[in-house]
């Protein structure tokens, strides 16, 4: 590893980042706390913060000293093909991948995410390789690079250098020289899905790899560089499922791009996508899958202290905060929908000392599904020692606890799973909602005065509650309209009515319920299996 050296005012960060690197190949990064790291390097917490505000910083910092010592190599500016010479610049980047692959995927990873050296050393080799961009296809062409070498890591298929080659050229070429190839034709549009969820998902799976038209091409949009598997955030959240276990590799196609960014607001009469830290994205066609947030209901406190489920990242933070509470400590969730069921039971089986309160709104746990399983859940609970709280209303929330009505429950983590929202951009887009603040489209899914921008998922008006099996099934529907759009056919007067298959919930890992249908309601170990093989079924049988 290259560290370059620096002066006296310096040398304090130097010897922190020296220690930390020497700690991170041999303990890895994750293992190894940022007490360790000033215990060795002889500073204080405060010191190390002042100089790095996170332990990632360590990582970019390590990624920038290794971009700025690593020369560009001749072969790399001698190659005629762009996607051939960006990869072998790649190649030497990842001199020392081999021999650690964990500890480096996590480097570069963080780098493509948050460290511009990487991105303008792309940049400047792509100016130099293709003289003839312009400043916009030069800023594109670098975005595609990036993403695809952020996703070929984030897949963690490859644990060696050569292997990372061998995927990363192919995605390439194909994704620099089909682009080149298919702009001449005399209109070539432009299909952006805004979110990776379960209807962007199913968009992609039917319209790859062989029913989108050549003269276009698809950007997905998210923030992560896999698809991630919601409907089980609470095992992830519990530690009774690692982060590898609920997320699923985005496809693969020549014809697909990626865009991972924070999608700040959209532009419906410019026809642009806007990002924090990214050139706008331009759209021909618009589908918007950003998912939901949580609902607060003006509860005070609420969102300031307690933990969530309804996104990776905060479903991490909850996770490192339950798993790292004291014994016999109190935690408390705030809905007992199926989100706050599962967490409770998973919970319970994860740490069986904790005090675990569920508060539920209604008399009746569940009281969408038959009373025999809303009282089999409800026993579940009293045999596991789960206290449900019926009836509650939260009034407050604060650090160590919150109040039901009037009586006053300590808590030493709350987790909210007492309803959902749609995204903050899709809040702010000029569109008719429902009372939910859901927004109501056409029969096609389109907004009712604009064709060409599509809602799917938790953040559209739809018959029935939110759910994966509703987002896909509204997935579908909405590739049959952009299917007669594109080949200028007639849209169909009515659309087929969305039904669902059923609805299954865990309790713990040997234990479920759900409704198979209407009517056939499945409890105990046979709906535990039931969910575990559509899970399984949806995780590897689900690609492109």
């Amino acid at each position: 590893m290259n560290v370059k050296p620096t002066n006296k005012r310096t040398a304090t960060k130097e010897r922190i980042l020296h220690t930390a690197s020497a700690l991170f190949l041999a303990r890895g990064f994750d293992e190894t706390t940022v007490q360790e790291i000033t215990i060795q390097a002889g500073v204080a917490k405060g010191t190390f913060f002042t100089h790095f505000p996170s332990k990632e910083d360590l990582l970019t910092e390590i990624a920038r000293q290794e971009i700025a010592f690593i020369p560009e190599h001749a072969e790399v500016l001698d190659a005629k093909d762009p996607a051939a010479a960006l990869t072998a610049d790649i190649y030497h980047l990842l001199h020392a991948f081999s021999e650690q692959p964990a500890f480096y995927r996590k480097m570069w990873l963080e780098a493509a995410l948050h460290e511009p050296a990487l991105f303008e050393r792309w940049q400047q080799l792509l100016r130099q390789l293709c003289p003839q961009l312009s400043d916009n296809e030069l800023q594109s062409y670098t975005h595609i690079v990036n993403s695809q070498f952020h996703y070929i890591l984030a897949s963690a298929k490859h644990t060696g250098r050569e292997e990372v080659y061998q995927a990363l050229y192919p995605l390439l070429h194909h994704s620099l020289y089909s682009i080149s190839e298919r702009r001449s034709y005399p209109f070539m549009q432009r299909l952006v899905i805004l979110g990776g969820g379960y209807g962007g998902m199913k968009i992609m799976q039917e319209l790859l790899p062989k029913d989108l038209p050549d003269d276009v091409e698809i950007y997905l949009v998210d923030r992560l560089p896999y698809h991630c598997l919601k409907t089980e955030y609470y095992a992830l959240a519990a530690g009774t499922e690692s982060d590898q276990e609920v997320r699923v590799p985005f496809p693969e196609h020549e014809q697909l791009h990626y865009y991972f960014g924070n999608v700040t607001s959209i532009d419906e009469e410019n026809q642009q996508i806007h990002f924090d830290n990214k050139e706008p994205l331009s759209f021909d066609k618009l589908v918007i899958g950003l998912g939901s947030v949580d609902k607060y209901h003006g509860v005070p406190g609420a969102e300031e202290h307690t933990y969530s489920i309804q996104s990776m990242e905060k479903t991490r933070r909850t996770c490192e905060a339950l798993n790292n509470l004291p014994p016999h400590s109190h935690v408390s969730i705030v809905g007992a929908g199926l989100s706050g069921v599962e967490l409770a039971s998973e919970l319970r089986e994860s740490r069986t000392d904790l005090t675990i309160h569920l508060f539920d709104r209604g008399d009746t746990i569940l009281p969408m599904f038959p009373k025999r399983l809303s009282n089999y859940v409800h026993n579940w609970f009293e045999k596991n020692d789960v206290d449900v709280v019926s009836n509650s209303n939260i009034t407050k929330v604060e650090a160590d606890g919150l109040y039901n009505h009037d009586q006053w429950f300590p808590s030493d983590a709350t987790i909210w799973t007492a309803g959902i929202q749609p995204n903050q951009i899709v809040q702010n887009l000029n569109a008719e909602e429902d009372d939910s603040g859901r927004i109501i489209l056409t029969k096609h899914h389109h907004l009712q005065h604009n064709e060409d921008i599509f809602v799917v998922g938790d953040c559209a008006s739809l018959p029935h509650a939110p759910s994966a099996q509703l987002a896909e099934s509204q997935g579908e529907q909405i590739v049959t309209i952009l299917k007669k759009q594109w080949n200028h056919e007639e849209l169909p007067d009515e659309m087929p009515k969305m039904k669902l298959k059923g609805v299954l919930g865990s309790l713990g890992k040997k234990h479920g319920f759900g409704m198979m249908g209407e009517k056939a309601a499945v409890t105990g170990r046979v709906a535990r299996l039931l969910k575990s093989g559509v899970l399984w079924m949806y995780k590897y049988h689900s690609g492109v």
